[in-house]
């Protein structure tokens, strides 16, 4: 009889979009392949007096999150019946502290990437951390070392937590992710209907053969390198006497220095697109004649799969694990060379039609090897390895430490 698996999820008020979807995929995946799952995640409890005291929502949260949780999982693991085996499944390693309330529970945590933890350890001097950030990520770094089982969402960040946790972990796997929608190439009239929600300006650079960006606002995104690298290759082309494609940056609402350069740059065809549905992401990857990606750093970056999934051609960074993303399919770029970045975009948007085409079908081909077979597969395995080492001791290594303390 298969276990029954318990996902633990992240804090709602958090709004983490994307975590939150990919609970979702899990227990839609699991529970196809005939598991028995259920999803908890911390209460809304003190969070609820972020209305009377504002300035505390952040640490309103963190009592949900660290002290009322930790005794409702120990609560959860006491009624657990007896007679099935049971998993939990921290499915966001920034809960990883949860471990801790459940150290005779077998257990997996996936881990999506150690930016956080590397920022902390001031190995990104472009994202410093707060001395409380700290503390928080000494925390969960302390608790990937307290689960038996990791699972990566890219080779990357399986070398990274090797070096970060040591060299006796040994349950570190890696699984390629399935898109958490579905992504395909849309037809050009069902795509046009979905964008012309999004206002006439969209239609319009659609209709031009836009670029087309999407991300939020974390660091690494690098949306003002996106802002960078094509207007570099607007004054190469506005030189050469061609016609510059409009850019659409869409995702969240751009933070206070990007809209700067975007009204800055008001003669130029930028159009941003705040939040758009699935829905209309699919059509715009469809309908965009580039999708344009410099990320500095990610977990995987999804977008990349996705883009190609709807026979987008992709730009994107060269380094991992952006190239575990777009494998042979995509072109690669320095972020940190908008001129030679600026080149390549260009190369890329003047390919002849055949070639474009050779190269959306590759892409496709590519994208398909995100799979929920695989997926699933994976993640039944990783179960099971919880399961057979259930009451594993955990080592001094192991304790709580706090970095930069």
């Amino acid at each position: 009889m298969k276990p029954r698996i318990t996902l633990i999820a992240n804090y709602a008020p958090d709004e983490q979009e994307s975590m939150s979807r990919f609970a979702e995929m899990v227990r839609s995946v699991m529970a196809g392949r005939g598991f028995e799952v259920a999803v908890i995640r911390p209460d809304h409890r003190a969070g609820r007096l972020r209305r009377l005291i504002p300035f505390c929502e952040k640490w309103l949260g963190y009592v949900d999150k660290y002290i009322f949780f930790p005794f409702d999982l120990r609560r959860h693991a006491r009624r657990l019946p007896t007679d099935r085996q049971h998993v939990y499944h921290i499915t966001d390693h920034s809960n990883a502290v949860y471990s801790f309330a459940l150290r005779d529970q077998p257990r997996v945590v996936t881990c999506h990437d150690a930016l956080a933890i590397r920022s902390a350890l001031g190995e990104i001097p472009e994202n410093p951390t707060s001395w409380t950030g700290r503390i928080l990520q000494g925390a969960i770094l302390a608790g990937l070392k307290h689960i038996p089982h990791l699972v990566c969402v890219s080779e990357n960040t399986g070398h990274e937590l090797r070096r970060l946790i040591g060299p006796d972990k040994g349950d570190i796997t890696t699984v390629l992710q399935p898109l958490n929608y579905d992504f395909r190439p849309v037809p050009q009239e069902e795509a046009m209907r979905v964008i012309s929600a999004l206002g006439e300006e969209a239609v319009r650079a659609v209709e031009k053969g836009c670029i087309l960006h999407l991300g939020g606002n974390q660091w690494y995104k690098n949306r003002e390198g996106v802002f960078r690298i094509y207007m570099e290759m607007e004054r190469k082309r506005r030189v050469a006497e061609k016609e510059v494609p409009p850019l659409i940056l869409a995702g969240k609402k751009p933070d206070a220095e990007l809209d700067r350069l975007v009204a800055e740059a008001k003669d130029l065809p930028i159009v941003v697109v705040t939040s758009p549905s699935n829905e209309q992401v699919r059509a715009l990857y469809s309908m965009a004649k580039v999708f344009l990606f410099p990320s500095l750093q990610e977990g995987l970056g999804w977008p990349i799969v996705e883009a190609m999934a709807c026979g987008c051609l992709v730009v994107t960074t060269g380094r991992a694990p952006m190239t575990e993303a777009g494998g042979n399919c995509a072109t690669y770029i320095d972020p940190t060379k908008p001129c030679l970045a600026a080149v390549e975009l260009e190369r890329v948007l003047d390919l002849p039609e055949a070639q474009r085409n050779e190269l959306a079908l590759k892409a496709r081909l590519h994208a398909s090897n995100f799979t929920n077979e695989s997926f699933g597969d994976h993640y039944a395995n990783a179960y099971q390895r919880a399961l057979a080492t259930q009451g594993q001791t955990i080592s001094p290594r192991e304790k709580v430490s706090l970095i930069g303390s």
